[in-house]
């Protein structure tokens, strides 16, 4: 008798273990979208989220690249805290640029509590002096959490290494 219920109870807490989550979508949540500017037609800014509370966001793709310029939506729950891993980066679509010319990158962790009905943005700015990156409520237009700022090549007193020629789009 003892041993069965035993096995009952222990057979009851695996199956509820089992249980799926509900799904965000049912239940209050907020939206982050990703964003991106296309300068001109070889760089490409993109600002968008990485992971949120630790789970990486990206689609798996043989080719990451094609990521770049893609905005993504990703829903949040509302109500509660969320860490959600951020990123801006300048991306050029020429092989010879991508080799050569300095990446300009911005990454790092913004928490903050989403209103239900809410959405933002990843918004952010990419030049060689300082690249940075933030969330962005997009009804209110105000950063939410704390902006991202990381110095560039410039900033340091770095000399320029490309040529005027590469700088005016000729290679």
């Amino acid at each position: 008798m003892r041993l069965a219920a035993l096995t009952t109870t222990a057979l009851v807490l695996a199956l509820a273990a089992c249980q799926s989550t509900p799904d965000l979508a049912t239940l209050p949540h907020a939206t982050l979208a990703g964003t991106h500017v296309d300068l001109d037609g070889d760089r490409i800014d993109t600002f968008r989220p990485l992971a949120i509370n630790g789970r990486s966001v990206l689609p798996v793709v043989d080719q990451p690249v094609k990521l770049i310029g893609h905005d993504t939506t990703h829903l949040l729950p509302a109500g509660q805290g969320v860490r959600v891993e951020i990123e801006a980066l300048a991306a050029y679509t020429s092989t010879l640029h991508r080799m050569m010319w300095d990446p300009m990158h911005a990454q790092g962790v913004v928490e903050f509590v989403p209103a239900a009905g809410a959405t933002y943005s990843v918004h952010g700015s990419i030049s060689p002096e300082v690249s940075s990156v933030w969330i962005e409520d997009d009804a209110t237009h105000a950063a939410v959490g704390r902006k991202i700022a990381v110095p560039g090549r410039a900033a340091s007193g770095a000399s320029d290494t490309a040529t005027p020629a590469m700088r005016s789009g000729g290679a």
